[in-house]
C-alpha cells in the first residue's frame, strides 16, 4: 500500500482551495462577540459530533439527542463530542501526530460501545455493501501498526505544505488501512481535525464539514472507495465539502452579527438561543451548560424570558421544558 498515494492539485482543486482559504481568513477577521461565539461553537460541536455518528447509520435527530431513550445512539454522539473536545483543548499547534494519538481519539469515540477500544484490529476485516457483499477488504492486521506508523510519518513530514490537502488525503488513507474493528469513520473524519489543529490551520469556530458529508453521502462513500484510483475526485468532492460548510459558516455569523440584539442581558441571550436551537430543553440541560452559574440565576434567567415573551415554559417541577415563543 503506497503512503501517501500519488496525486497532483488540478486547477479546480487550487480553485477551491482559494476560496476556501479566503473564507477562512475573512472568517477569522470578523469581531465576533462572546455571546455569538459560544452559539454558533455548541451548535456547531453538536452538529459535528451528530452527522459523524448518522453518517455512519445513526439515525437520531438534533431534536432527539436530549430526549432520546435509545442510550447506545445517545453513548455515540456524546463520545464523538468528547473526542472533538479533547483535540481542540489537547493538540497544540507544532505537535507531533503519534499512533497513540489516533488510539486516544478512537478509544474517546468508542468508549462504553466496544470492549477494543484504543487498539489495532486483530483480526481480517472488511467493508461490506447493503446486500453483505465485500466492497473492500483492507489490509490484514499484521501490517496495520507499520502502516499507520508510515501514515503519520507523512503527516508529520510536511511534504504536503498545504494543511488541508494533508488532512484530506490522510484521512483517505486512514480509511483504506482501516486500523480498528469499528469506529474507522468517525475517528479517520476526527484525524482532519486533528491535523488541523497541529498546523494551527483553524477557524474561531468549528467548521461542520460533517453536516455537508451527511446530505451527500452517496457521493462521499463513492469518491472514498476510488479514492486510490481517482485521487482528483476524491480531493475536489472533499474540497467542495468544505467550501460549501465554510460559506454556510460565514453566512450564520455574519447574520448573527447583524440581527438586532435581544433586549436581554448576554447569559439569558445565550439561554435563549440554547432553547432555539434544541426547539424544546429542559432545565437540566440549561443547568449543564452553566455550571459554574447558581441554579437561582438561572430560573431567574428564564422566569425573565418569560415575562418578556420570548419563552413559554411547559409543564410542572420535573416535567417543565421551555419552548421559544415565535
Amino acid at each position: 500500500m503506497q503512503i501517501p498515494p500519488k496525486y497532483y492539485l488540478t486547477s479546480e482543486i487550487i480553485d477551491l482551495l482559494t476560496k476556501i482559504e479566503a473564507n477562512r481568513l475573512h472568517i477569522n477577521s470578523l469581531q465576533i462577540s462572546g455571546p455569538i461565539r459560544n452559539r454558533i461553537e455548541r451548535v456547531s460541536l453538536l452538529k459535528s459530533s451528530l452527522f459523524s455518528a448518522r453518517i455512519e447509520g445513526n439515525p437520531l435527530t438534533l431534536d432527539e439527542i436530549e430526549t432520546t431513550t435509545d442510550d447506545v445512539r445517545k453513548k455515540e454522539v456524546k463520545n464523538i463530542l468528547r473526542a472533538i473536545t479533547y483535540i481542540n483543548t489537547q493538540i497544540k499547534p507544532g505537535d507531533t501526530i503519534t499512533s497513540k494519538t489516533l488510539q486516544q481519539v478512537h478509544r474517546l469515540v468508542i468508549e462504553s460501545l466496544s470492549p477494543k477500544a484504543g487498539r489495532w484490529r486483530s483480526e481480517v476485516s472488511g467493508i461490506f455493501n447493503q446486500v453483505g457483499v465485500a466492497v473492500y477488504l483492507p489490509p490484514p492486521p499484521a501490517e496495520v501498526s507499520d502502516l499507520v506508523n508510515s501514515l503519520v510519518d507523512f503527516v508529520n513530514s510536511k511534504k504536503e505544505a498545504n494543511s488541508l490537502v494533508c488532512a484530506l488525503i490522510a484521512h483517505l488513507v486512514f480509511e483504506k488501512i482501516h486500523p480498528f474493528l469499528d469506529g474507522n469513520g468517525r475517528v479517520g473524519r476526527l484525524l482532519m481535525l486533528v491535523i488541523n489543529h497541529s498546523r494551527d490551520w483553524t477557524f474561531p469556530v468549528l467548521v461542520p464539514v460533517e453536516e455537508y458529508i451527511d446530505e451527500h453521502k452517496e457521493g462521499y462513500y463513492y469518491h472514498l472507495d476510488r479514492g486510490y484510483q481517482d485521487i482528483a475526485g476524491y480531493l475536489t468532492y472533499m474540497l467542495e465539502a468544505f467550501l460549501a460548510s465554510t460559506e454556510r459558516l460565514r453566512i450564520e455569523i455574519t447574520e448573527l452579527i447583524n440581527k438586532t440584539p435581544l433586549p436581554v442581558s448576554p447569559r439569558q441571550e445565550e439561554i435563549y438561543q440554547i432553547v432555539k436551537d434544541n426547539r424544546t430543553t429542559s432545565f437540566d440541560f440549561i443547568r449543564r451548560r452553566f455550571l459554574k452559574v447558581p441554579e437561582r440565576t438561572l430560573r431567574y434567567d428564564l422566569k425573565k424570558l418569560i415575562d418578556k415573551k420570548l419563552l413559554r415554559k411547559i409543564g410542572q417541577t420535573r416535567g417543565t421544558y421551555y419552548q421559544v415563543i415565535e
